[in-house]
């Protein structure tokens, strides 16, 4: 009898029970939707509940790396390459027992935009990738991927990514505080110059213009010079 035992019985909420044991698991039997629109639901889905003691073995393989083979006997380039495997001409490629193109142990992926574009999308945008930088997405890529350009394209559809452009991190150092400069006290106790060349060259042999402009009063005289004038030469010149 149990009350013989010296014990104390505890309630726990579904909840609470984190942990399932063997006395609240339920049979395979009862756990038949019971709601109509969860069996329509499971219907169009194709989803079925397996009985208990009954085995199924799932074989689930890449598509992208068998269309990726058909696809490099339309490319002229690959199939140049593959050639050139055959007369010695090309020792980093090679050709297995499928015919498909190898540049050392990465797959040699066609021309056709959309293997590349599936490629560095899933590389860039999906959940796993985060959208990382150029630099490490193809250095990701590079170890199963190749193709000609392959660097600039994935540098390329980096910067077209609108998300990468508004959250990517700066790893250089804090530039600290701006230290402005002092206002000056006097006008034209300090300038600033600047030289505008490429200009057409006149009668008197100038073809630049000396800007010169106060710091205090942003007032600016603009002086005809040479290019090839020496530092003492402007300062005759004023």
């Amino acid at each position: 009898m149990v009350k013989d035992y010296n014990l104390e019985i505890h309630y726990h909420p579904g909840k609470a029970n984190v942990v399932a044991d063997a006395l609240s698991r339920k049979p395979h039997k009862q756990l038949r939707p019971k709601n109509g629109h969860l069996q329509e639901e499971m219907a169009r889905l194709n989803v079925h509940i397996i009985p208990q003691g009954s085995h199924c073995k799932l074989s689930i393989q890449p598509t992208l790396e068998e269309e990726i083979r058909k696809a490099q006997s339309s490319d002229q380039d690959l199939m140049k390459i593959c050639k050139h495997t055959g007369e010695n001409k090309a020792p980093d490629f090679r050709v297995d027992d499928k015919g498909t193109l190898w540049y050392k142990n990465r797959i040699c992926v066609p021309k056709e935009w959309k293997f590349r574009n599936i490629i560095m999308d899933e590389a860039h945008n999906s959940a796993y990738s985060i959208h990382p930088g150029a630099t490490k997405m193809y250095m990701d890529l590079r170890q199963k991927y190749w193709w000609n350009g392959m660097k600039a394209d994935i540098a390329q559809f980096v910067a077209h990514c609108d998300i990468y452009q508004r959250v990517k991190a700066e790893h250089q150092k804090p530039a600290g505080l701006l230290q402005p400069l002092s206002i000056p006290v006097w006008k034209w106790d300090e300038i600033g110059m600047d030289f505008v060349v490429g200009l057409p060259r006149t009668q008197k042999g100038n073809d630049s213009i000396w800007v010169i402009v106060d710091r205090l009063t942003k007032v600016a005289h603009c002086l005809p010079v040479r290019t090839n004038c020496s530092g003492e030469k402007l300062a005759d010149s004023i």
